[in-house]
């Protein structure tokens, strides 16, 4: 009956012991189970119904008194079940593609420390509101904007998530102050509005530099706003710093990877 039905030995004897599928006739001498080739219908339905993800009990429920009504219903249920975990299957491996791509575009990018200018398309960020003045706050920071999101995978090795670097500290190159903790929103969150922040499309200079602490952005920030200096170049709002290659992704300190946009206008 285990070859006829694909299924190991042991897991008839797990099915006997747990009263699910017994032999139509165990020996008392030998203690050898026999079944009948008229129970493979039950057998086949159940090993269909393990496939479905159904549990044991689940399945002990659906030969519990079966008619076509009740078998129905219950292959409907778990027809809905199957389509919700698909869904976030497929979506699960969007944010993975998502990320493979990004991580292998970041590995082709630009040299350290050296400004170069990059259009940017809109952006709606979500954000605390609130000020991160150390690691300690930046990681408390993180959880409680993963939590507001409804996707599977952790925003982190992303480039979604980053602080904001207000236009007065960079015009009074304070910086170092305290910043404001943002990710990047898809289209399809629905964020309270007193979270939510639109970053227009536009042109941003931009400078990266590595190094494991977010707050060692100074010689980039001093380097970037030196080269705006220049006669031509006008700042137009707030800066971002965006986490590039993060702790998620290697522990080596000169892999990880930060990236400052100031909006500009030429």
């Amino acid at each position: 009956m285990a070859s006829l039905r694909g299924v190991t030995t042991e897991t008839l004897r797990h099915y006997d012991r747990i009263d699910l599928f017994k032999p139509q006739f165990v020996d008392p001498d030998s203690g050898y189970r026999y079944y009948s080739i008229f129970q493979y219908e039950v057998l086949g339905t159940i090993k269909e119904l393990r496939q479905l993800g159904m549990s044991t009990d689940e399945i002990k429920d659906y030969f519990n008194e079966r008619n076509f009504n009740k078998s129905l219903d219950i292959l409907k249920a778990k027809h809905t079940e199957l389509v919700s975990k698909l869904s976030e299957l497929h979506e699960l491996e969007e944010d993975i593609r998502g990320k493979i791509g990004y991580l292998e575009h970041v590995s082709k990018e630009k040299e350290l420390q050296s400004v170069f200018f990059r259009e940017i398309g809109r952006r709606k960020l979500i954000t605390l509101n609130e000020k991160i003045n150390s690691n300690l706050e930046l990681s408390y920071g993180v959880i409680r904007l993963e939590n507001m999101l409804t996707e599977k995978t952790p925003i982190l090795a992303s480039n979604r998530l980053g602080i904001i670097i207000k236009e007065v500290d960079l015009r009074a190159k304070r910086f170092e102050e305290p910043s404001i903790i943002f990710a990047v929103a898809k289209n399809k969150e629905k964020i309270p509005k007193q979270c939510q922040m639109t970053i227009p499309a536009g042109l941003f200079a931009c400078i990266r530099y590595n190094g494991e602490l977010l707050w060692n952005r100074s010689e980039s920030l001093s380097k970037i706003m030196e080269y705006l200096d220049e006669p031509g170049y006008r700042i137009t709002g707030d800066a971002l710093q965006i986490m590039h290659v993060d702790i998620t992704i290697t522990d080596k300190p000169n892999e990880i990877t930060f990236e400052i946009q100031v909006p500009v206008q030429i």
